[in-house]
């Protein structure tokens, strides 16, 4: 395999063109979560909170023992 800088340009065209890499993306758009998947969302968001304060409490009692 060779490195990106032994390709000429030529080749780099091509292969950029056999791969589909030369044309855009396609548009991306936000999509609604339904009300299930918001509240997940939330209750993951919450949990993340409350471990990252346990292992907050956790290191400041550790290093005053």
């Amino acid at each position: 395999m060779k490195d990106l800088d032994q390709y000429s340009s030529d080749e780099l065209k091509a292969l950029l063109a056999d791969e589909g890499w030369d044309t855009p993306l396609a548009p991306v758009h936000r999509q609604q979560l339904k009300p299930w998947q918001q509240g997940v969302f939330w209750a993951l968001r919450i949990y993340v909170v409350i471990m990252c304060i346990i292992v907050l409490w956790a290191f400041t009692s550790g290093v005053h023992a």
